[in-house]
């Protein structure tokens, strides 16, 4: 793709984007209706009100917005300045990356909200890549930061990408322990990628997108606000198989990105502390709901031990011999993941007997678990 090809598409994204009441649901929408920003800006407004969600006064703004006599009237988001914001990330060197691409990272694709347009520095997202989230407070103690940066190196030393939020306190310390550990990590902004925050950690900024990769769903010159964070924190647990939160207050910001991690699938872990601690009160409270109590790197691995490569898929000359209610289980499943509560439906039979099924089916190298409790074929099954 040419610079003026890369530039054409992220104006029409961008114009797209901020048509008022499209969001990023609708675009996503939008855009596997028409296979492309552009294209559904040129629909006819009778063809756009056929797309879920698309009223006639939606279908009569998209129009507006794509004609550009009338383009300057919808807002803060004229045409000229849709245009000037592509040629900036172009000069920035940011590589953007589409929804609709394959260079997007396919665990963000999945979850609901999933930014349609999101800008990176730094390597390269592989769908062989793993990834686990580490978040916790600003105000983090001296203990908390120590062990914070030890589990993070750990991790990293295991090839596994350590993703946070750059923030002071827990964040940083996740950051800087893998990349002590010679491991990859990422950083997701609550600013654009032009506007390092907070200031005091641009020289970790740095050593993050050598060693590793920035990513923010703001377009220049988007300074943080109070909801850019909670926005961004969907994207942290959205890259990675399981989130770990330590020291946590009542209100941290940290509980949002939990609340992500378990509308996405994500286990979740939480490292306790002690009682009547004002830092760990959140992380407490969330093992008391349910979350894995953490204590060691190895929590980690007995909760997703595809993480450490325990769980590989063996090759056969033939397939294994399958009892009559394993062939069964295995109709429910396919090698899309499939949560574990709706495959027991389907077969029929409670999730804790499924359980014992889907890890004799795992031994037998047909079936691989994945994060959040779900559960996919081996391409050894057909």
């Amino acid at each position: 793709m040419t610079k003026q090809e890369l530039k054409d598409r992220l104006t029409d994204a961008i114009a797209l984007l901020t048509v008022p009441g499209v969001g990023r649901m609708r675009y996503t929408r939008l855009v596997r209706a028409f296979g492309s920003p552009g294209a559904a800006l040129a629909a006819p407004i009778s063809q756009l009100v056929t797309v879920s969600g698309i009223s006639r006064g939606i279908a009569s703004d998209i129009r507006k917005s794509a004609d550009p006599t009338k383009a300057a009237k919808t807002g803060r988001w004229t045409l000229m300045r849709r245009d000037q914001a592509a040629a900036r990330v172009i000069q920035l060197g940011w590589e953007a990356l589409f929804i609709e691409d394959d260079r997007y990272p396919a665990p963000l694709r999945r979850i609901p909200d999933a930014p349609p347009l999101i800008f990176r520095l730094g390597a390269g997202w592989s769908n062989e890549d793993k990834a686990i989230a580490i978040v916790g407070t600003r105000h983090a103690t001296e203990s908390g930061r120590r062990f914070t940066h030890g589990l993070a190196a750990a991790l990293a030393r295991e090839g596994i990408i350590v993703v946070s939020g750059m923030a002071e306190g827990i964040d940083s310390a996740a950051h800087q322990g893998a990349l002590d550990a010679h491991g990859q990590t990422i950083a997701v902004w609550g600013s654009s990628l032009d506007i390092v925050f907070p200031s005091s950690n641009r020289q970790l900024a740095e050593k993050i997108v050598a060693q590793g990769a920035v990513y923010s769903e703001y377009l220049p010159g988007t300074h943080p606000d109070k909801a850019t964070f909670p926005e961004r924190n969907r994207i942290i647990s959205g890259l990675a198989d399981g989130v770990i939160v330590v020291e946590a207050g009542k209100k941290s910001g940290a509980l949002i990105t939990a609340r992500f991690a378990l509308e996405q699938g994500r286990e979740l872990f939480a490292v306790p502390g002690s009682p009547g601690a004002r830092m760990s009160e959140g992380a407490n409270d969330l093992i008391k709901t349910g979350a894995r109590l953490l204590t060691s790197v190895e929590d980690v691995f007995d909760e997703l031990p595809r993480l450490k490569g325990e769980v590989v898929a063996r090759k056969f000359s033939q397939l294994p011999d399958l009892t009559e209610m394993e062939r069964s289980i295995v109709k429910h499943l396919s090698t899309e993941p499939r949560q574990v509560d709706k495959v027991a439906r389907g077969a029929g039979m409670a999730v804790e007997e499924l359980l014992g099924y889907l890890l004799t089916l795992e031994l037998k190298g047909l079936v691989v678990e994945m994060s959040g409790k779900r559960f996919a074929l081996t391409e050894n099954y057909e």
